[in-house]
């Protein structure tokens, strides 16, 4: 590895290589680029913050007591790297003008694999626990797993065996302390029995993108608030879909660092390639990849890039890993990209659409689940798509601390909820029947699994429902359209954000003739509005009065 900078040379290593970046001659992508300028803009300015470089300085001499103890490297000091010593030297180098204290509370490093992230993270919680002059310091390595937060707290035992600093700190199973300062370092799991009367210094969040819940970050971020100077420290891979904490996470540091939100206490550096780049290009490699030729082989990301090209599955987990490009679902069917087209997304006077012909696609799911009434309309040769999403009131109240924020869309009016632990078809029939006043509703298209009933009640309504067999034969042609529409700009479903969750997770199986058809099973969440809509498009025909065709079973045409 690259030797540490002598100490005259400290000073200027954070911002020599900002600089190397602005140039082009540090390859970077446009996110971590952004980090670099704000580092440049902040020591121009004359704000309440400075940079203190002796502070920097300490860190890199720090890491460079501490030893690796695995692969190639084992038993020699850690070397940052120059990128590395960029972030940890802004992280703790910015300091208040006034008190002196910490500037940067909150950090979020995303960067692919091979880059150090266990080794910076084992240093700064080392370093957070036991050198930052903090009586009785707690600072806990947190995942979603105790498994997980021990890959960082492992690091850092290994790093006190073989530095010299087990004379200071002593080491137990599941524990480094020092008795001089009741200080103390742990590895913690969501999955802990409780999380209650932490009250840390320092947390390390690792792999965030991993997280289902923000309970975790909740209660050990809002902890920290009787500390002087205390540091929530993330690092992660880039992750799967635009919904969860990671995801909220990575789109506020692009905000921060593009000024379009003021956030002086939030460090961000993103590191990976653009979206837009092309993840086959080995230019693109050393872009996304800064350690490349160091802890990073060119030879195995070349192995590895070859793969991806002929596996489909193991390009969305090559681009991820190893490029730190956010995928949208890891065998993804529809591009977001076409879904968040502004002509796709155009926002929809449903006023307007009274007294059209529509289809309805109704997909009724079990009785704890969601169900979806998709209404689509021909309108100048583009498809509108009005979706009507229900669940039951238990699972919004359950979901209050998950991810998908199933509460908030309910408030915004994007999902309705039906009363009680169970879908109340009832409630569904109701809604439908006010639909058809809306609406000339030509045919229903459903699914017999959990709604022959609901069809046949909706059939004595006076209305026309379509049973839609969910195999190949009827639902590949439909599927198949959603893309083309999508890509064309000519699905129009008004930005409705249920339906994009629902689209992101969108998955599909195959025959060996190539016929397609959305895969419940296979989706990492929910896709009954997806589902509903392909229904829907089955039948748009009806919408130009061609009959349906078929046998007729119990009042309903089976096709």
């Amino acid at each position: 590895m690259t030797a540490i900078p002598t100490r005259n040379e400290h000073s200027n290593i954070v911002t020599s290589f900002a600089e190397s970046v602005i140039s082009g001659e540090a390859p970077a992508g446009a996110l971590f680029r952004l980090a670099c300028e704000r580092h440049l803009r902040d020591l121009s300015s004359q704000s309440e913050w400075i940079f203190d470089e002796a502070t920097a300085s300490r860190l890199f001499r720090f890491f460079n007591r501490l030893k690796h103890y695995k692969g190639e490297w084992a038993g020699q000091p850690i070397a940052l790297q120059p990128f590395q010593a960029f972030m940890i030297g802004s992280l703790f180098g910015w300091r208040s003008r006034e008190t002196g204290l910490r500037r940067f509370r909150q950090c979020y490093l995303e960067q692919p694999r091979g880059q150090g992230k266990s080794t910076l993270a084992a240093g700064v919680a080392l370093w957070l626990a036991f050198f930052d002059k903090e009586p009785g310091a707690e600072v806990y390595c947190c995942a979603t797993h105790r498994a997980q937060a021990k890959i960082t707290w492992e690091a850092a035992r290994q790093m006190v065996l073989r530095s010299g600093l087990k004379n200071r700190i002593k080491v137990r199973v599941n524990n480094l302390h020092e008795l001089q300062t009741a200080s103390k370092l742990e590895p913690l799991g969501a999955d802990a029995d409780t999380l209650d009367g932490l009250r840390p210094n320092g947390v390390v969040l690792d792999e965030i993108h991993a997280m289902k819940s923000t309970n975790m970050m909740d209660v050990m971020t809002t902890a920290t608030g009787t500390r002087r100077q205390p540091l929530v420290f993330e690092i992660t891979t880039a992750g799967v879909g635009q919904v969860g904490v990671c995801w909220d996470h990575h789109e506020y540091t692009s905000k921060v660092l593009r000024g379009i939100v003021d956030d002086p206490t939030w460090f961000g550096a993103i590191i990976g390639a653009d979206p837009d780049d092309d993840w086959r290009d080995p230019v693109v490699w050393r872009k996304a990849n800064p350690n490349l030729g160091v802890s990073v082989k060119e030879d195995d990301l070349a192995r590895k890039c070859q793969q991806a090209e002929h596996i489909g599955t193991a390009e969305p987990e090559f681009r991820r890993l190893h490029l730190g490009q956010w995928v949208q679902q890891l065998d993804r069917y529809i591009s977001m990209a076409d879904w968040d087209k502004a002509e796709n997304a155009e926002p929809i006077n449903r006023d307007s659409l009274r007294g059209m012909p529509c289809v309805i696609g109704l997909d009724v799911s079990s009785k704890f689940d969601f169900t979806a009434a998709v209404a689509i309309f021909n309108v100048d040769n583009r498809v509108v798509v009005v979706p009507t999403i229900w669940a039951p009131e238990s699972i919004v109240e359950q979901s209050r601390r998950a991810l998908v924020p199933l509460d908030a869309w309910r408030r915004a009016g994007y999902l309705k909820t039906t009363p009680g632990n169970v879908i109340d078809q009832s409630f569904i029939r109701r809604e439908i029947n006010e639909m058809a006043k809306e609406w000339k509703v030509k045919e229903i298209a459903f699914d017999s699994w959990n709604a022959m009933s609901l069809a046949t009640e909706l059939e004595s309504d006076g209305l026309h429902a379509i049973e839609v067999r969910q195999g190949f034969k009827t639902l590949s042609e439909p599927t198949k359209e959603l893309s083309a529409l999508l890509a064309t700009g000519r699905l129009q479903h008004g930005g409705h954000p249920v339906l994009r969750w629902m689209a992101d997770n969108m998955v599909v199986r195959s025959d060996a003739n190539g016929n397609i058809a959305p895969d419940k099973q296979r989706a990492s969440e929910k896709i009954d509005a997806i589902v509903a809509l392909i229904m829907a498009l089955s039948r748009k025909n009806g919408l130009t009065g061609r009959q349906a065709s078929g046998l007729k079973s119990r009042g309903l045409i089976v096709l």
